[in-house]
């Protein structure tokens, strides 16, 4: 316990010391002298500057403006885009419902057709109009599908040019 107490009083002391001693790190620096040329910029430096930051916001409002005129035709493209592919998918609706209800209808005939006592002779005619109406509804289907519009290639993203860079101020 009396070793544990002596060492903190002398780590307390040697901390102390050092905080209170005087270091380079608190030595005056001297500044370096400059001279009047160096420090403010001369009136030829000003006027290639004002040239410089006049050309700089041509740049920048001219590359606004094509960044601004590609982005509008992206998104007009991709309205378009939009537009042909639900006019595609309605038609693929339109198609697949008009399928639909000629498989319906044979289905219908068919079991029409073979309700009650029936022949063997008479299910099997009924059976082949049945496969015959479907295979033509496929058919049918099938060049309907063929016959649509290609669809339009989606619109790629526009890449921008960089940015003008702005002049350094003298």
């Amino acid at each position: 316990m009396k070793k544990n107490l002596r060492n903190r009083i002398v780590a307390g002391t040697i901390g102390a010391a050092m905080l209170l001693a005087p270091t380079a790190a608190f030595a005056d620096t001297t500044p370096t002298p400059t001279t009047a040329t160096t420090a403010k910029a001369t009136a030829a430096d000003k006027a290639a500057y004002k040239a410089a930051l006049a050309a700089y916001r041509i740049a920048l409002k001219a590359w606004q403006d094509t960044r601004n005129a590609d982005r509008t035709a992206y998104k007009s493209a991709l309205v378009t885009y939009r537009a042909a592919l639900a006019s595609h998918k309605t038609a693929l609706k339109q198609i697949d419902a008009t399928f639909n209800t000629a498989v319906a209808a044979a289905r219908a005939a068919f079991t029409t057709a073979t309700t009650g006592t029936v022949t063997a002779a008479a299910r099997q005619v009924a059976l082949n109009a049945r496969v015959a109406a479907v295979a033509a509804a496929t058919t049918a289907r099938a060049t309907s599908i063929a016959a649509l519009p290609a669809l339009p290639a989606k619109a790629v993203l526009p890449t921008v040019a960089p940015k003008p860079v702005a002049p350094v101020k003298p």
